[in-house]
């Protein structure tokens, strides 16, 4: 292996590393607050099921997308039944 790192080092890794990450964030939250940009989202709820099944193939699997139909189509049969 390798010797160890002296502190110097290891600060100027810390900053290599982390200054582009700082910057990124700087930028989008700044776009956000500033320039009233909306946040991205992930869309997840997906009432049609074919739909559902198509974008299951375009994606290679997302297994959430289904469970997410699964788990909302019970909590209704739930709530009507009450």
């Amino acid at each position: 292996m390798s010797a160890p790192m002296n502190p110097n080092a290891k600060r100027l890794r810390t900053i290599i590393v982390s200054f582009p990450l700082l910057v990124v964030t700087t930028v989008i939250l700044y776009r956000r607050t500033m320039l009233g940009e909306e946040q991205r989202k992930i869309p997840r709820n997906i009432t049609d099921s074919r739909i559902a099944q198509e974008r299951l193939g375009q994606v290679g699997g997302v297994p959430w997308e289904v469970q997410t139909l699964d788990r909302e189509a019970k909590q209704t049969e739930s709530t009507q039944s009450r």
